[in-house]
């Protein structure tokens, strides 16, 4: 089926041209939606838009832990290109144990996947660069139906293709992307063979040194990873960092040492509080790796005849990975995909997804400058902040909680939902800090409403708005701690 499908669609002559162009498309990724799509059931697949650019030509057996790709090819025969689709997790329990199998192994080594069947990758250079191995054994054995497929869509005059996975089959091809680089910086694959990646909703693959040599391999706009910024998955796996996870060159190797040579009340006071703020972390590091390594394999070895685990990496420090584009969910997404509690991945599937990207507008970058009022200026009304098991409803059943933007003054008013209360603004950019010496009125305030609230904007560090101006998302690290709607 697949020689004699791409003899069909290819036109011969066309060797050595090559078409793929860096940086972000948004019509390329709408159409690779549509490619990742396909994988579903055939209810979900008829309510979704087709390709319109590509062929399908080659769906691969059920491999590994419930793992599947399809080859498309591009229908213009004049701009030859291939899309490798990576699937994303199935409602199959062993699709699952993929993800669940979550403590890191080293970014280079070798898996044994059978009594004589090894797998030798290098994903990264660095020692220190570690990765999913539930992830990468499903990278592995995939990988195995994908390389001769490549041979021959480069010996009919294919030399582009995409990378395109979403969910779990976004955090395999990460994966993949390293492999496949690091392939051909070893001769093993043609150099003219040209990769770009799209990553879409994918989790964290990696530790923070993996997540370098990725960005440095394709920071010239030849890899992407594509968030909806109301979908929990991206920020998973749960990532703990311990003071192993930082460069050598650090103010902590010599901590104790430090601790040591102080005078003895503070030689003590200090050493509790250095084991209180680190012994935490690496027990529960070492849980993380004996239930999510240790046990998590002892379901893989019934399901992958031979395979035996590799020794894992001491670390479980993931961290969100590639250049980023954010699908920013703004009001008018949340009316057509509210939050729910029963249904987890109601902004995790390719419809929202696509309709975000639909409304993407790259030409509005939000730059806060010149004369115009700004984006953020003026009031903005709370409807969702993270942390509570109390619908937001019942935790503000009187007033919600608002803020009121002076950027002339740098200064921030509102209320609690309760109380009254203004105080300083630092902002910088996209990066905001909410002072914790505001003034405030002291009514009373019943439940805990009034604490969460001020307690997260204390955790803020940064704040995206939305392209319609409308959403307001204060956020902490990677994650969105509150939404605001204009007033």
């Amino acid at each position: 089926m697949f020689t004699l499908g791409l003899a069909f669609l290819l036109l011969p002559g066309r060797a050595s041209a090559q078409y793929l162009q860096p940086g972000f498309d948004k019509v390329e990724y709408i159409e690779l939606l549509k490619v990742s799509a396909a994988f579903g059931d055939s209810a979900y697949v008829a309510t979704f838009p087709k390709p319109e650019r590509y062929d399908f030509v080659y769906r691969s057996p059920v491999v590994g832990l419930d793992n599947r790709w399809d080859l498309w090819v591009a229908k213009d025969k004049t701009r030859p290109t291939a899309v490798v689709s990576l699937r994303g997790t199935t409602a199959n329990s062993v699709s699952w144990l993929g993800n669940f199998y979550a403590a890191m192994v080293p970014a280079k080594g070798e898996l044994t996947l059978g009594e004589k069947d090894t797998f030798p990758y290098e994903l990264a250079t660095n020692p220190a660069a570690a990765v999913h191995v539930g992830w990468l054994v499903s990278m592995a054995i995939l990988s195995r139906d994908i390389r001769p497929k490549l041979d021959s869509c480069y010996r009919t005059g294919i030399h582009d293709f995409i990378l395109m996975g979403h969910s779990q089959g976004g955090a395999i091809n990460y994966l993949l992307t390293a492999y496949l680089y690091n392939l051909q910086k070893k001769g093993e694959l043609p150099a003219d063979l040209r990769f770009k990646t799209y990553c879409s909703a994918g989790p964290k693959p990696g530790n923070l040194y993996f997540a370098y040599d990725y960005e440095a391999a394709t920071q010239a706009g030849w890899a992407y990873n594509v968030v909806n910024s109301a979908d929990w998955v991206p920020e998973v796996p749960l990532s703990i960092q311990t003071l192993d996870d930082f460069n050598v060159t650090n103010p902590f190797v010599g901590a104790k040492g430090i601790i040591k040579k102080q005078k003895f009340p503070n030689r003590v006071a200090l050493k509790y509080v250095y084991n209180r703020l680190s012994k935490p972390s690496r027990r529960a590091q070492k849980n993380y790796q004996k239930y999510l390594g240790n046990i998590a394999s002892g379901l893989v070895q019934k399901n992958i005849a031979g395979y035996t685990p590799s020794e894992y990496y001491n670390s479980n420090n993931y961290v969100r990975t590639g250049n980023t584009i954010v699908l920013l969910a703004d009001a008018d997404y949340y009316q057509k995909f509210p939050d729910s509690a029963e249904k987890v991945f109601t902004h995790h599937f390719h419809p929202p997804y696509l309709y975000l990207a639909q409304k993407l507008d790259l030409n509005n970058t939000n730059s806060e400058t010149g004369n115009a009022p700004t984006p953020l200026e003026g009031t903005w009304e709370a409807n969702y902040v993270m942390g509570s098991p109390t619908p937001f409803a019942e935790l503000y059943p009187n007033k919600k909680p608002a803020l009121v933007f002076d950027l002339a003054e740098k200064r921030v008013s509102g209320n609690t939902g309760c109380n009254q209360f203004s105080g300083p603004l630092v902002r910088d950019g996209k990066k905001i800090q909410f002072s914790d010496q505001m003034t405030m009125t002291r009514m009373f305030c019943p439940g805990g409403g009034e604490t969460l609230f001020l307690k997260t904007l204390n955790s803020v560090n940064s704040y995206a708005i939305s392209p319609d101006g409308t959403t307001l998302s204060l956020i902490g690290g990677d994650v969105a701690l509150m939404r605001l709607t204009k007033k």
